[in-house]
């Protein structure tokens, strides 16, 4: 029997110390997709033990899907170089088609930092025109020439992606992956999305930017290249909100514009009583002044 036309295959790999987070993501996906049926892998290098026991039983009001929890562990021989906040777990994806029967042709992968405010329909059944995967462009990246990648391909956030594995598993693609970063240890910053990038961006469709609006649309990180109008724009129709970069709307100082979102989808979790760690007597202060402060002052004062 062929799986039916709704079933979206959803591939997160996490550490246990961020189910919190792995369960909001989840949480925000079914709220907003009622319509569809989700077939979700959740991958670790360990067993998530009693953090698993909450997922789970903050995902029980939804029917709209089947998770299977998995412990994997990259083989032991292998150089995974990791710098700054990354950890081996952002490689495990590299592994996608072991997670998945053969008779599956297409997954979505998501990071667990994210949360999805509509339909992902249109994303996971998007025409990916021949490509191997499907991934949106970073605006404004100067990667490309650390990497050697023609500046005409643009550089591509790996946070999400909608990847043909029937495609990946055809071609070698993860073999191909390990073997460039093998090779070229050195020019990894960000991890296997670096790699992914060297290898595959003649081989990727570029999605739009609504599926992966990342914390610089909406914070002066680095020039995106685009106009304020497209920029707004953007921000009305993002479909996916991706949490990268250092505000975290788990962080009690955080001011990113969906932090109220990610609060509400928490709010219908095991983690409901959440306090985050920085809320402490000399930044809930703070906060207090800064909110005293007019807005065109708070620029000055970097607020």
């Amino acid at each position: 029997m062929s799986e039916p036309d709704n079933r979206i295959h959803l591939l997160l790999c996490c550490d246990p110390g961020y189910a919190q987070h792995l369960c909001v993501a989840l949480i925000s996906i079914l709220v907003n997709n009622p319509g569809l049926d989700f077939n979700i892998v959740v991958v670790s290098r360990e067993d998530f033990g009693a953090a698993g026991d909450r997922l789970m039983a903050s995902l029980k009001p939804f029917k709209n899907f089947t998770i299977r929890m998995t412990v994997f562990q990259p083989p032991a021989n292998l150089n995974l170089p990791v710098r700054a906040h990354y950890s081996i777990d952002n490689y495990t994806r590299l592994w996608i088609a072991d997670f998945f029967p053969d008779s599956v042709e297409r997954v979505l992968y998501l990071d667990c930092d994210l949360i999805v405010l509509g339909g992902i329909g249109p994303l996971y059944h998007g025409d990916l025109r021949g490509h191997l995967l499907g991934a949106v462009s970073i605006p404004g990246s100067t990667r490309c020439e650390l990497l050697e990648i023609p500046e005409s391909f643009g550089y591509f956030n790996s946070g999400v992606m909608v990847i043909d594995l029937r495609q990946w598993r055809e071609t070698g693609a993860a073999t191909a992956l390990l073997d460039y970063v093998a090779a070229n240890p050195d020019k990894l910053i960000d991890a296997d999305q670096d790699a992914l990038n060297a290898c595959f961006h003649a081989r990727r469709e570029s999605l739009s930017y609504i599926w992966n609006v990342i914390t610089p649309f909406y914070f002066e990180y680095h020039p995106l290249g685009m106009d304020n109008s497209a920029v707004e724009q953007i921000r009305r129709d993002a479909r996916v909100v991706h949490f990268n970069g250092a505000s975290k709307p788990w962080s009690y100082m955080s001011r990113h514009p969906h932090k109220a979102d990610y609060l509400k989808y928490l709010g219908l979790s095991e983690w409901r009583d959440f306090v985050p760690p920085d809320r402490t007597p000399p930044n809930i202060l703070k906060k207090f002044i800064v909110g005293l402060i007019p807005g065109d002052m708070k620029r000055v004062f970097g607020h």
